[in-house]
């Protein structure tokens, strides 16, 4: 019969704080060595490194680690491989940092159907970031409309986040409130509106609906030189 954590004598909680402290070491040093190999330029055996991933080692070594592994592969333009050594991290929010810095070369590099392909595979919170890089590249592009419909796209993702709470913060009004300021930032007022209204958390609606004021008065002021000097 296993003994509940709290019911431990000095000793056992002793043991286990030794081997907690060990593992954490050997994690340490496992991803030196692979920083190592990384930085010699010999991604390939830092790939076969953690292929598989040494058993026996703290789990956030370990998932700094893969992180490390993917960023190379990502920076020596490895783009399949980067994903794929992302799918290994257990955690939506890492996962999704990776996927969007593949996301950004392939936009970099014109691919916006690749990225839009790569940031449907997106869970979590980080599909926001993903799609408004997306917009940004298509806006740039001269593609208007298509960048409002990728913010709409986020939007409805994000209208299914979880609001959260006072400590681990508001998050389903926060990345609404962010979509909101990247739809203003297209000029899509009317759009911005909408997700504004959707937010439930008071200062994050404010935020919101403050960026719209903003750009709603900044267009007017514009608008009223133009006529001035027509």
């Amino acid at each position: 019969m296993i003994t509940p954590r709290e019911q431990w004598t000095p000793a056992q909680k002793r043991a286990d704080k030794r081997d907690e402290d060990a593992a954490r070491a050997r994690g340490y040093s496992y991803y030196q060595q692979v920083q190592e190999l990384i930085r010699t330029g010999d991604l390939a055996g830092a790939v076969r490194a953690i292929n598989p991933f040494p058993s026996g080692h703290n789990g956030h070594s370990h998932i700094e680690t893969v992180q490390a592994v993917a960023t190379a592969q990502v920076q020596a333009g490895e783009l399949l491989a980067a994903v794929a050594t992302a799918q290994r991290l257990p955690y939506d929010d890492t996962r999704g940092d990776l996927i969007g810095a593949v996301v950004k070369v392939l936009l970099q590099r014109g691919d916006v159907a690749g990225a839009q392909w790569l940031a449907a595979t997106v869970s979590g919170f980080r599909y926001v970031s993903v799609m408004k890089q997306i917009a940004e590249a298509q806006q740039q592009a001269g593609d208007g409309e298509a960048a409002r419909y990728t913010l709409v796209q986020a939007r409805e993702r994000a209208e299914g986040f979880s609001e959260g709470d006072p400590k681990s913060g508001y998050f389903r009004s926060y990345y609404l409130s962010d979509i909101a300021k990247a739809q203003v930032q297209l000029g899509d007022v009317a759009g911005a509106t909408h997700t504004a209204q959707l937010i439930t958390h008071q200062e994050e609606r404010g935020w919101a609906f403050r960026a719209i004021e903003e750009h709603t008065a900044n267009a007017a002021d514009t608008a009223r030189r133009d006529a001035g000097l027509a």
